[in-house]
């Protein structure tokens, strides 16, 4: 039996609500191709990584049932990260077979083999799984406007 994490890191909505609104979009846009594919998309799977547990901005799971908790074993083999609180590489040491990322650089896709940084206007591919893509301007583009009424 797996232990539940008692300290995840990660984005919250409190802290990180426009950042967790885009991750939410993302995952809404990738769902209908890993559904196909057999898999699932989350904005909440928990993944263990040098002794702690870390919260990846959205996950695929692919080819596996996914636990009832949301805690894996290893990365899902699609993480999309926004930013820290780990950086791309991370994610793949931690077993993710690719990974889109928000760097300094720009937007990325990293694999154990490659590093591709993207313009806006190319679209990111999971090697494995040709349904899996999507415009790098998602994840390139401005903060998303809070849908909150404020008075």
């Amino acid at each position: 039996m797996q232990r539940t994490p008692d300290l995840v890191y990660g984005t919250s909505w409190r802290r990180h609500g426009d950042r967790r609104q885009r991750a939410a979009r993302i995952a809404r846009l990738l769902r209908p191709a890993a559904h196909v594919l057999g898999g699932t998309v989350s904005t909440e799977l928990t993944v263990p990584y040098r002794q702690q547990w870390y919260r990846p901005d959205v996950g695929v799971v692919l080819g596996s049932e996914l636990p009832l908790d949301g805690v894996l074993t290893r990365a899902p083999s699609l993480i999309v990260t926004l930013g820290g609180p780990l950086p791309a590489e991370a994610w793949l040491e931690a077993g993710a077979r690719v990974v889109w990322a928000v760097t300094d650089d720009g937007v990325c896709q990293l694999s154990r083999t490659q590093r591709r940084v993207l313009r806006p206007d190319q679209w990111l591919e999971h090697p494995g799984e040709l349904a899996l893509r999507l415009p790098a301007e998602h994840l390139a583009g401005e903060p998303v406007g809070r849908t909150r009424l404020r008075l």
